[in-house]
């Protein structure tokens, strides 16, 4: 006869793991939008968040005219894994794991506090992790109807049907950081109005029956919008669906729509604000991940080619929260992966935004050639008659750098090369020139150095066409700025 298994329960440290759980990774402001996930899932159209006025009273308050809950619910709702989180979860629901309320707010402070109204009735919990490391335990204050009274912004829920009030005190991460824990929360306040009107510029841009007002400290956000919409300029492509089956086997379905934003130069300054910053603008290119129209993630290709070309494209892609598994959203929100299945389909759709923005480049001027036979370093661009000049990113030497930077890198990259292309000195190299005051003298350093650069392009170029014999990779690199200037030195590589 077979032994029966023997089971034990080993219960987690409390004390322990919730150490861990403040270790996610949060940002202040990926912290604030997680709790407003809620917010919205509990159908508010009204959020408010407090920032502290008064370095004696430093907290920070989310508010909402949400669907509340009542004790039971609320509990549930504190519990590390929420129950009803993760057994009744609606298709419009923004959260996940039962854990964001948790898990957002303990890795920002210390002590959480939460008031809810439903049914003319108020309850409130408190988690505070200096009272888990004493009793070690997850142990939990329930307040009373007194205490709920003196919790701060209590007031909003007064002449509210239902809502909630989350505040958080007690930042010692931040304390620790700034030493300063009033001023390193008030330093952060921008940053998180910025964050949020580009993470919820959906919810704040709908009609006004169904739109969300977020407010900071009184002041309401405005929708950043991405994507340019309402701009003249902005190409807008033809949505693309596209049917993927989540982890059940049920159909699902993706949208994409891709997008060419007009040339910089043709941004007002209220654009460039609408936009989200004009560093954003230059170097967010790429995809824009929505979960139920909530911002994921933005301004990545996932590791497909970026270039100077496409750099005004950007796809938006909506997925349902179903897909969540699929597509590898983290418990934070802020990370998503492409599925293998739907790859293909959606880098047809971004290779159709790359033609439209290809077009929309080349036809401010045709690269005037010098001489076929060479690839040079800088472009010369025929544009009606006036000439620009442009680095060559089609050269081999670009695509050495290209290989060799990280995709988050690249932009900066972009912008360095681009500021480059626009402060060239012509006046005064002309004067220079004229003078004869330009040293045109090739150093025995300088001839080292090509040489050194011109073995190193010969490797990579043999490592790209394994066919090549080492002369005809040679011949190939000697067609190339710099090392066409330099045929003394060929028979050296």
């Amino acid at each position: 006869m077979k032994e029966s298994l023997k089971l034990e329960r080993n219960e987690p440290a409390a004390d322990v793991l919730s150490k861990s759980i403040r270790s996610m990774g949060y940002s202040l402001e990926s912290a604030i939008a997680d709790v407003i996930d809620n917010s919205i899932s509990a159908g508010a159209h009204d959020v408010q968040v407090k920032f502290p006025v008064d370095p004696s009273d430093v907290y920070i308050a989310i508010c909402d005219n949400g669907s509340g809950m009542n004790k039971a619910e609320l509990f549930d709702a504190m519990k590390y894994g929420s129950v009803l989180k993760g057994d009744n979860r609606s298709e419009s629901d923004l959260g996940r794991f039962g854990m964001g309320l948790k898990s957002a707010s303990h890795s920002q402070c210390r002590r959480l506090t939460v008031i809810s109204k439903k049914s003319d009735m108020i309850s409130g919990y408190v988690w505070d992790l200096d009272l888990v490391d004493e009793k070690k335990d997850w142990i939990m204050i329930n307040l009373s109807e007194n205490q709920v009274c003196d919790v701060r912004h209590y007031d909003y829920l007064s002449n509210k049907k239902s809502g909630t009030v989350v505040v958080w005190e007690n930042f010692d991460f931040i304390r620790k950081e700034t030493g300063d824990e009033y001023a390193g929360i008030v330093d952060q306040q921008n940053a998180v109005s910025d964050y949020l009107s580009l993470i919820f510029h959906r919810f704040l841009s709908k009609d006004k029956k169904d739109r969300l007002s977020i407010k900071v400290n009184n002041f309401s956000l405005i929708p950043f919008d991405p994507f340019l919409e309402s701009h003249k300029k902005t190409t807008v492509r033809k949505e693309i669906t596209l049917p993927i089956e989540d982890a059940n086997g049920v159909e699902r379905k993706i949208t994409a729509i891709p997008y060419v934003l007009p040339f910089q130069k043709d941004l007002s300054e209220d654009d460039k604000k609408l936009s989200g910053g004009i560093e954003n603008y230059r170097t967010k290119q790429g995809y824009y991940i929505y979960r139920n129209e909530r911002l994921i993630v933005w301004g990545t290709w996932f590791n497909r080619h970026r270039d100077e070309l496409s750099k005004y494209a950007r796809v938006k892609v909506d997925i349902p929260n179903t897909l969540d598994d699929i597509w590898g959203i983290d418990i934070k929100k802020q990370s998503a992966k492409i599925p293998a299945s739907i790859r293909q389909r959606l880098n047809r759709a971004v290779d159709d935004v790359m033609d439209v923005a290809v077009k929309k480049q080349t036809y401010r001027g045709r690269i005037a050639k010098v001489n076929d036979d060479f690839e040079y370093v800088w472009n010369r661009i025929d544009n009606r008659g006036n000439f620009v000049y442009s680095i060559n990113r089609e050269s081999s030497l670009f695509k050495l750098l290209e290989s060799k930077v990280n995709e988050d890198a690249m932009p900066y990259v972009e912008m360095v090369l681009k500021e480059i292309e626009q402060n060239v000195p012509f006046q005064q190299i002309y004067v220079d020139k004229s003078q004869d005051k330009i040293d045109e003298v090739v150093s025995d350093e300088r001839i080292a150095e090509i040489t050194e650069n011109a073995k190193m392009m010969v490797q990579m170029v043999m490592e790209l066409n394994s066919s090549l014999t080492r002369e005809e990779a040679v011949e190939n690199v000697f067609k190339k700025e710099p090392f066409c200037k330099h045929p003394e030195i060929k028979e050296k590589v």
